[in-house]
């Protein structure tokens, strides 16, 4: 059984596989692999943890706080679960046998097997290195979707504001996976500047504009050892919002911008052991390779996104739940606790 602990799930995943290292046996190859093979949940990440951030255009009154406590699902498209191996692509890397569909880490089991040749002494002798291409996880999952739970605390401030924070420290679990947050949101209230209408009733109908930055650091730092693996995502939102808010009922949707920047290293020592061939294909010998730090890679996402959603108001506690249409679907239920 794969290995999660909240965002890190992705980290432990890579470290539970042995054939996800081996790529890196490819020297400068295991940069497009790894990159296509782990895109999806990067993408799923920044989709999901850009959710839960407003329920309503309605700003909380000045000096009031709200706790919100929240669970998203970004839902992986089924022509993301899987890349085509292109072999103009790659210098050293080639199937050996099986199909040219891979799975990503999102996608289902691999019938692949990977080979390496790399030429050695004048290209007269190859170093050879065979290994099955890495799983996907999609079959130890109830639903193929990356997760992302998520605590905030808002606070009402003068001039129809409001300020939400979503912060945790250095969150660390038994098997050396590491996980924290920092987020900013400002919400700001456009109804204030519309006409009054002329009974003075409280409007029910509620617009707003919002704005968030936020910085996921999670990880893997095995146990006794070099070897780590560290995920860095920064993305930015921006939304307009709709809200119709009644005693007990409040229906909202918004329409907005997602910008994420992801990055994936891979630390550590890592040992290979090559066969050495000659021209006709045999066996004449071995070598030894140490590989240090082995990734450093970065990719930018971005779209565009609209939700609606519908809240439960019951007195200090609400319940709500919506569904973001995007590049990846995201579903979000939670709980609000106002002060």
């Amino acid at each position: 059984m794969k290995k999660i602990f909240l965002f890190v799930f992705l980290a432990s995943v890579l470290h539970s596989q042995a054939q996800f290292f081996d790529i890196f046996a490819a020297e400068s190859d295991g940069q497009k692999f790894v990159t296509d093979y782990t895109r999806p949940v990067f993408k799923g990440l920044m989709y999901a943890t850009n959710a839960g951030w407003i329920t309503s255009a309605k700003p909380l009154k000045p000096f009031h706080i709200q706790l919100s406590i929240s669970g998203s699902g970004a839902f992986v498209p089924s022509q993301d679960e899987y890349f085509i191996f292109n072999q103009n692509d790659y210098n050293y890397l080639q199937i050996e046998s099986g199909p040219n569909q891979l799975p990503t880490v999102m996608g289902t089991i691999s019938q692949t097997r990977m080979k390496i040749v790399i030429p050695d002494n004048a290209n007269n002798e190859y170093k050879i290195y065979e290994f099955d291409a890495p799983d996907g996880i999609k079959d130890e999952l109830p639903v193929n979707a990356v997760p992302a739970p998520m605590i905030q605390l808002s606070v009402g401030l003068p001039l129809g504001t409001e300020a939400n924070l979503r912060y945790s420290p250095k969150l660390t679990s038994s098997d050396g996976g590491y996980f924290q947050i920092l987020g900013l949101g400002i919400k700001h209230s456009i109804t204030q500047y519309l006409p009054k209408n002329k009974e003075n009733k409280k409007p029910h109908l509620n617009l707003a504009i919002h704005g968030s930055i936020q910085n996921i650091s999670a990880g893997y730092e095995e146990p006794d050892s070099d070897k780590a693996v560290d995920m860095s995502i920064t993305s930015l939102s921006f939304q307009g919002m709709a809200s119709l808010d009644y005693k007990f009922l409040s229906f909202y949707s918004a329409v907005g911008y997602s910008k994420g920047f992801t990055s994936l290293d891979i630390l550590g020592t890592y040992d290979y052991t090559y066969e050495i061939q000659d021209n006709n294909g045999n066996t004449i010998g071995s070598e030894s390779l140490t590989i240090y730090d082995p990734l450093h890679s970065t990719y930018d996402l971005d779209g565009l996104k609209a939700k609606a959603g519908i809240k439960l108001n019951l007195f200090f506690l609400e319940i709500f739940a919506d569904y973001t249409l995007q590049e990846y679907p995201v579903a979000t239920a939670g709980i609000n606790l106002k002060y």
